[in-house]
């Protein structure tokens, strides 16, 4: 049996208990959650905008956008690897690498850009689709049809 880093047999116990304890929590909790949700609920943009900064793609997941959130996190995610690839060029330079040691520093710099125009658009995003939820079915309304109603209910009074 592998060992958790605990000194002794109470401790180990002690653990397993905890997590017994979080795991009975953890399913409480979402039986509460699991139940289905109104499907006339109104995505406000303040949450879009909560999950949004939470987490890059998730002000997307919130608005049921799944291919935006999807490409946004993707982008996120290689722009961190390329970031890390030019710190770690930079960092430990020689003289065997494809660019000059200042390139390695530029590109750095252009990746953390990235990053940060890539969360800051996810959030705008987020927050204007939330905006929008209803234009559809705004949209899609008779307005011919609505305006005739709204004439005869005048001319009634």
């Amino acid at each position: 049996m592998y060992s958790l880093g605990l000194k002794n047999i109470g401790e180990k116990f002690r653990f397993r208990e905890v997590v017994r304890i979080w795991f009975v929590f953890g399913l409480i909790i979402s039986f509460g959650y699991g139940q289905e949700k109104d499907t006339l609920q109104i995505r406000t943009p303040q949450k879009a905008a909560y999950y949004a900064l939470l987490c890059p793609g998730g002000g997307q997941l919130y608005n049921k956008k799944y291919l935006k959130a999807g490409i946004i996190f993707a982008a996120e995610i290689y722009a961190g690897i390329k970031f890390n690839e030019f710190r770690v060029g930079y960092k430990y330079y020689n003289d065997d690498l494809a660019f000059p040691k200042h390139q390695y520093l530029e590109k750095r710099n252009k990746s953390a850009w990235w990053i940060g125009f890539i969360y800051v658009y996810g959030l705008i995003d987020a927050i204007v689709d939330a905006h929008l939820q209803s234009f559809d079915e705004i949209m899609s309304e008779d307005l011919e049809q609505s305006t005739a109603e709204d004439t005869q209910q005048k001319e009634g009074k």
